[in-house]
């Protein structure tokens, strides 16, 4: 569908014909081939010829910014999505748009023309706008921020959630050949019932339009949640019955309504409920089972946003898994499912630098972390000239030469990413010096730490809080190298990339862990000593070194997190035995509720929860 229906006219004297859906899907094709800019080119030039083509525009914008962190590139993704959105509403502020363009007797007969296929694609590009802008929110980690991205959050879903209802019960009606006649899609999962979440979210929605928070961000087009139900969203209700969409174009918007809807359930299955209070979403955790199911669905998909689920799946399984540690004590959960992924995308991005970095996640995971850096070194040599991608590689090697205790390396790779990288330098500056004190530069180090609190630029930004407060314990002293080493250690244990490590390194940090005589670092280095131990399979010994840095800790006002993420582990020891069943969730509460505005908070929220809800359903099954 052309953007004429929404812009003053068409591209030239004579308008160009061209399926948008392919072409979206042939530059998104692009960017995941190594060609972020050609894809850019190409849907700028067709931005505005259609809202897929807008929408494509956009999101090319939001990744890119999402790799580098970049205030530019964030601020230029914030103001194209919420131009996209605007073009793409159905709502009153459309209508009072087109009035301003056309009579009122034309008016009615441009909306009148827009197809079911059409309205659908529109309010999933709205919804997928609304949710890529609390993502962009988010990123500030404020109260603020998390009440505006919250409400563009209870926006997205309110119409994810009726579009994929309509949309399920027109593709459930059709008739699908036999799967194995390789043309129709597994059945997409049912729609999670919310109807408590959606009368919190109306009982919710005047306060938020009528109360009068500047903090609350509305759309440009001044849509309210109203008029986007009656006129956006539930306007196409009543074409339902005489609906003219069938087939392959059903089956795509299957896929591109799946993708927004099971992102959405996955994003939110992973905040904790302190979080999901702040932003109103009381009551509502979303399914992750159904978000997966729904991005498998879409990932199979016609649509342009099909390659983008596999990319979500990707990051879901090889890095999100691990990071928060959803599998326990299973660390190469995410193993096989990437593998699978992968090997199902390699014939169509045999060179992909995106799905190379991928695959080196996979093999970390598997423990070959030798093979991880020569994969990352294949993706950057695949990416010349597309700076967000190589930082991401680059990035990646610097970890798994941090994991490898090969800090030369690791040195190298966090000092270019302070040089070039534009998201916080502050951090690439901390681990710069922990690797470069590591190697015996101590004096090096000093100087690099004491650069530190000037690079940063968020203080509420949780990782550079912590690496200030780090450095500025060497303001007017220098470390020594077995101090930088612990440091490097902590990092690795707070990232949880110590499971991934091989047994011989272990053994070396447990060495290493032995140097340390500061007698203001033996909290730390209990710590430190308890995961190295849990991972050596002594987990009696590790409980001990649990309790012990939970000992030192007391009376210290600094090192919250230390005392909170033993008391954490700790109790994830006491849990997996009946009889000290009861003993380990006190400490797992006494983690979650003891504790306020530690480093890391959150982070540690999210496995707190995760522990405590499976406990809870072991309990009840």
């Amino acid at each position: 569908m052309a953007m004429e229906a929404i812009e003053d006219g068409p591209l030239g004297e004579e308008e160009e014909e061209i399926d948008d859906t392919k072409l979206a899907l042939e530059g998104v094709h692009m960017m995941l081939n190594n060609g972020i800019q050609e894809a850019r080119v190409l849907f700028e030039k067709y931005k505005d010829y259609s809202p897929s083509m807008n929408a494509g525009y956009s999101f090319i914008t939001f990744m890119q910014a999402m790799m580098t962190f970049e205030d530019e590139k964030l601020a230029e993704a914030m103001k194209l999505l919420q131009q996209t959105q605007k073009k793409c509403e159905l709502g009153e502020g459309f209508v009072k748009y087109m009035k301003r363009k056309f009579s009122r007797k034309k008016t009615e007969v441009k909306e009148a023309t827009l197809s079911l296929e059409d309205k659908f694609t529109r309010q999933i590009i709205v919804a997928d706008c609304m949710m890529h802008q609390a993502v962009l929110t988010f990123i500030n980690q404020d109260i603020s921020s998390y009440v505006k991205g919250g409400w563009l959050m209870r926006k997205a879903w309110k119409i994810y959630e009726k579009v994929y209802r309509e949309i399920k019960a027109l593709y459930d009606k059709e008739s699908w050949p036999d799967a194995n006649g390789g043309v129709a899609l597994s059945a997409p999962p049912s729609a999670v019932d919310m109807s408590s979440f959606e009368n919190s979210l109306d009982s919710k929605t005047g306060s938020d339009e009528t109360g009068g928070s500047a903090n609350i961000p509305h759309s440009d087009s001044r849509t309210s949640m109203s008029s986007m139900s009656s006129t956006g969203v539930s306007g196409v209700s009543g074409d339902l019955s005489k609906a003219e969409l069938h087939g392959e174009r059903l089956a795509r918007l299957m896929g591109a309504v799946s993708f927004g809807y099971g992102l959405f359930q996955l994003c939110i299955s992973l905040i904790p409920p302190k979080i999901l209070k702040l932003i109103e979403f009381i009551g509502f955790e979303g399914n992750r089972e159904v978000g997966l199911a729904a991005m498998e669905f879409s990932s199979h998909s016609s649509d342009a946003k099909a390659p983008l689920a596999t990319l979500g799946l990707l990051w879901y399984h090889t890095v999100i898994r691990q990071f928060f540690a959803l599998d326990g004590n299973n660390i190469h959960a995410g193993v096989e499912e990437g593998e699978k992924i992968i090997e199902r995308i390699e014939k169509t991005y045999p060179n992909s630098a995106l799905f190379l970095f991928y695959k080196g996640r996979v093999q970390r995971l598997k423990g070959d972390v030798d093979m991880s850096i020569a994969t990352f070194q294949h993706a950057l040599e695949r990416c010349e000239g597309e700076r967000e991608v190589q930082h991401i590689c680059v990035y990646e090697m610097g970890w798994s030469n941090l994991m490898k205790l090969n800090w030369r390396d690791s040195f190298a790779a966090f000092t270019r990413m302070k040089e070039e990288s534009r998201w916080s330098k502050a951090y690439y500056a901390y681990l710069s010096g922990v690797c470069q004190g590591s190697l015996g530069d101590v004096k090096g180090a000093h100087t690099m730490f004491r650069e530190v609190p000037a690079l940063v630029k968020r203080k509420n930004n949780q990782i550079e809080s912590f690496v200030a407060r780090r450095a500025n314990t060497f303001k007017k002293q220098a470390p020594d190298q077995d101090h930088c080493i612990l440091l490097g250690l902590e990092i690795l244990y707070l990232w949880n990339a110590l499971p991934l490590c091989s047994k011989d390194c272990l053994d070396k940090m447990m060495e290493e862990c032995s140097k340390i005589e500061d007698k203001k670092l033996f909290h730390l280095r209990s710590l430190v000593e308890g995961a190295l131990h849990k991972l050596s399979d002594n987990e009696e010994m590790a409980a001990v070194c649990f309790e012990e840095a939970i000992a030192r800790h007391q009376g210290m006002k600094d090192d919250q997190h230390v005392a909170a993420f033993a008391m954490y582990e700790l109790g994830i020891i006491l849990i997996q035995k009946p009889e000290t069943l009861a003993n380990g969730k006190s400490y797992l509460l006494k983690a979650k509720d003891g504790f306020k505005e530690y480093d890391f908070e959150n982070r540690l929220g999210v496995r707190i929860h995760l522990t405590l809800k499976r406990l809870k359903e072991g309990a009840t099954s």
